[in-house]
């Protein structure tokens, strides 16, 4: 059951004030990039607009490295296979993240209908055929060559591969490791294998944009996140952070990507903060920590909802750039709005 906003643990709150924040930028740079109001806005404010579009996408490498860093702290725990199967883990993943997944679906379809009267543009999807409707089911849309029935579920299938791949690589370690050898030992061996996986993911894999369906490619950040979490679990965590800053930095010398700057200094703050005890704090339950709580809610129906706000707005203020200024900052207050009910009856339960 989830905790109220008062009643959270502060690690947990820290942690959703990432979210948030990472949450916020998502959300601003799909107004900015999606149209038809940003291009109407844009006449304004360029700038803004132009910054948000650019900066706005390196949200997804601090939502992947929080991931790498949460799924790091569970797949740590002693005799975890020995408590329920790996199918079972990778099974609640699925759950987890697949039914609000396809209610955010259902509200996308439904929104793009009622929006395709009012406007014709290219962020708005035909009505689905049964083959691309399973294909989503299975998180297997992009992988396919299928058109994606909203913005950001491509996110959502990477997410469900890295932890199944993740946990899959530490059970096999645990399972084919003789009974004699210590978790201790098992857990160094995953390390080592997560170490190589993150490093061919930073030098090779990263760098080839037709992988970026699969989830090695995204392993470089994740795996920074994945990496710091089991850092400060080592009796010298300096030592091993100071390891991850410098694949880091080795990774930007060789090819620059920022961000790969961004997944780096989130599993830094995140393990060292926990490492430290700032984490402790009480002043991460605020009102960020309650947005971070409600991001897969807000980052599903954010588009469905931007789409009804851009039909009705090119019907009454088609030109007007302040206005649609307004329809985009109304889109946003929206999407926080509408999350609500749909994190308490959806994604809650």
């Amino acid at each position: 059951m989830a905790h109220s906003l008062g009643s959270r643990p502060n690690r947990l709150a820290f942690i959703d004030n990432l979210k948030a924040l990472a949450c916020l930028m998502v959300l601003i740079h799909h107004l900015a990039f999606y149209g038809p109001m940003s291009d109407v806005a844009l006449q304004v404010i360029p700038r803004t607009i132009d910054f948000f579009y650019e900066y706005g996408r390196m949200a997804v490498s601090v939502f992947l490295a929080i991931g790498g860093f949460l799924t790091g702290q569970k797949l740590s725990q002693g005799n975890l296979f020995a408590k329920k199967s790996v199918f079972e883990l990778i099974g609640k993943k699925y759950l987890r993240l697949v039914v609000p997944y396809l209610a955010a679906i259902a509200l996308a379809i439904t929104c793009s209908f009622v929006a395709s009267f009012w406007m014709t543009h290219e962020s708005i999807s035909s009505l689905p055929e049964p083959t691309q409707l399973l294909t989503h089911l299975f998180f297997l849309q992009n992988i396919l060559g299928f058109e994606s029935l909203s913005a950001g579920l491509w996110y959502v299938a990477i997410d469900f591969q890295l932890f199944a791949i993740s946990a899959l690589t530490i059970f096999l370690v645990e399972r084919l490791s003789p009974a004699s050898w210590s978790h201790i030992k098992t857990h160094r061996i995953s390390f080592v294998i997560i170490l190589l996986m993150t490093l061919s993911s930073l030098f090779i894999f990263n760098l080839h944009e037709a992988l970026d369906v699969y989830f090695i490619y995204f392993f470089a950040a994740y795996g920074l996140g994945f990496m710091g979490a089991w850092a400060i679990q080592e009796k010298n965590p300096s030592l091993w952070l100071a390891l991850l800053a410098l694949m880091v930095i080795a990774a930007l010398y060789f090819h620059y990507r920022e961000r790969l700057v961004f997944a780096g200094l989130t599993a830094l703050v995140l393990s060292i903060a926990r490492w430290f005890h700032w984490d402790q704090s009480r002043i991460w339950n605020n009102p960020l920590a309650w947005i971070g709580q409600r991001s897969y809610s807000i980052f599903l129906i954010h588009f469905p909802i931007s789409l009804l706000v851009s039909a009705t707005w090119s019907v009454i203020y088609p030109t007007d750039p302040w206005l649609n200024v307004v329809g985009m900052g109304l889109s946003a207050l929206l999407s926080l709005g509408l999350a609500i009910p749909f994190y308490q009856f959806i994604e809650k339960r």
